[in-house]
């Protein structure tokens, strides 16, 4: 080097750290006899979790054998009667920093996955959530074996996994110490098959549930919370095609019975559960008439946001012979329906399961109040969901009819093509005997017109 020349040193450009925190993720299950659900519910976490855990409680099946070949690591729990045992030796296995404890039955869909990875992610590089959101609280939907949803709860099945969060409860087990605030959210729902009729006959879990309820409850006698849910497993139980279904049925309606009358807190959707068993119950028995309508006006009360409890009041109301409180009611049911199909108090919601039952009521209910336009609107809703409601078609055609509303039965008869396929025998017998019903002469021969001499033929014969 020239002398006097001084040297130079190249530093490489500073590299910027980030501080940005990845949440490690375990998701954890215990499981028996799952191997028609088991690659389901490792699935949908493959991408967000870096570890699976599966805790087999005594399979015979597959379930072992699937889960260990989708890279899941498996454990074995001796089954002692004891859900929150099993589920703690599960949590007790995991390394993350988050855990997601879903049933063998329960999902996340693959987009609601990732919004759950960024929600933990989010929380962990928030400053404000780091250190203090101890659990994630969102909706659970219970879905049918026709796979439409007919219920939501919300649930806390994602958690911090420190030593202090563990299940507590044999059965119906729930988080213990889970401090404040927890992080709701509404973005992202566990989906849950497991109360379809098809899963309790195949599992059997109606029959176990009771054992371990019972067993439960005779340690804790007067819990009106173990009341219900013994209740409502009972029912369940039936599923499984129980001999003794009165019976049964005498012991669930007499613990609903004790659980309402305790004064004690009760879930909410327990307790919509057990008034509907007992309105519906009764509803048709004139020695029980003014007890059901008690029941109903108490149920409305408490439950105010409830489309069950508003629509047996108003059923209610009905049969009492007031329309005009019972069209309050039912209008308000419809509301609560279009307000949000599924909410927290839609638990086993019998409205929202059969939602044309509303819209039937209310027909029936616009008929007597004279509200022509009511008639046609609600019978319409029911007719495009079953068009051979016969008990609806005939009420949706006389309303034409009605002064102020006089239609040609060459219109109706257009309008019925809307629903109805002409070509089709069994629309074309349906329409012919609502229209002889009302009393349409020009409309059944119109139907008739559309009936073939083969047909005609067919028909004669009684085939």
């Amino acid at each position: 080097m020239p002398k006097g020349k001084k040297r130079t040193y190249h530093r490489p450009p500073a590299q910027k750290v980030s501080t940005k925190r990845t949440v490690k993720l375990s998701q954890c299950m215990i499981v028996k006899n799952e191997e028609k659900n088991i690659e389901r519910a490792l699935s949908w976490a493959k991408g967000i979790a870096f570890e699976q855990i599966v805790v087999d409680t005594g399979s015979t099946d597959r379930t072992v054998e699937i889960a260990e070949s989708m890279g899941a690591k498996v454990f074995h729990f001796e089954w002692i009667d004891d859900f929150s045992a099993a589920k703690n030796y599960a949590i007790d296995q995991a390394s993350g920093d988050w855990i997601a404890f879903l049933d063998a039955d329960e999902y996340f869909s693959e987009q609601d996955a990732k919004q759950l990875s960024a929600t933990l992610n989010g929380i962990a590089n928030e400053p404000e959530y780091r250190d203090r959101k101890t659990a994630i609280d969102c909706p659970l939907i219970n879905i049918d074996d026709s796979g439409r949803p007919f219920s939501v709860q919300n649930q806390m099945r994602i958690f911090r996994n420190v030593p202090e969060i563990r299940y507590s409860g044999t059965i119906h087990e729930t988080l213990e110490n889970l401090s404040k605030p927890i992080f709701r959210t509404t973005d992202m729902n566990i989906m849950h098959t497991g109360y379809s009729s098809s899963a309790y006959s195949e599992t059997g879990k109606g029959g176990r549930n009771v054992q371990m309820l019972e067993a439960e409850l005779e340690q804790d006698k007067d819990n009106a919370t173990l009341k219900c849910y013994l209740a409502d497993s009972l029912r369940i139980a039936l599923i499984d095609g129980s001999e003794d279904a009165a019976e049964i049925l005498v012991r669930a309606e007499a613990l609903y019975r004790e659980a309402l009358s305790s004064g004690q807190f009760i879930y909410k959707e327990l307790r919509q559960s057990a008034y509907n068993f007992l309105i519906r119950t009764y509803f048709d028995d004139d020695a029980h008439s003014t007890e059901v309508l008690e029941l109903c006006i108490r149920a409305y009360n408490e439950l105010p946001e409830s489309p069950d409890c508003c629509f047996f009041y108003g059923m209610k109301l009905s049969r009492n012979g007031n329309p005009q409180a019972a069209w309050d009611k039912f209008i308000e049911c419809e509301r609560l329906l279009d307000r949000s199909e599924l909410s927290s108090s839609s638990y086993d919601s019998y409205v929202i399961r059969n939602p044309m039952l509303v819209f039937y009521q209310m027909v029936i209910v616009a008929e007597r109040l004279g509200k022509i336009d009511e008639v046609i609107r609600c019978a319409t809703l029911v007719l495009k969901e079953d068009k051979y409601q016969h008990m609806m078609l005939a009420p949706y055609i006389a309303a034409f009819s009605r002064p102020g509303y006089e239609t040609s039965s060459e219109e109706v008869f257009e309008l019925l093509g809307r629903i109805y396929d002409f070509d089709n025998l069994r629309d074309k017998l349906t329409v012919l005997q609502a229209s002889k019903d009302v009393g349409d002469v020009t409309l059944v021969n119109m139907v008739l017109s559309k009936i073939s001499p083969e047909e005609l033929e067919w028909l004669s014969k009684g085939i």
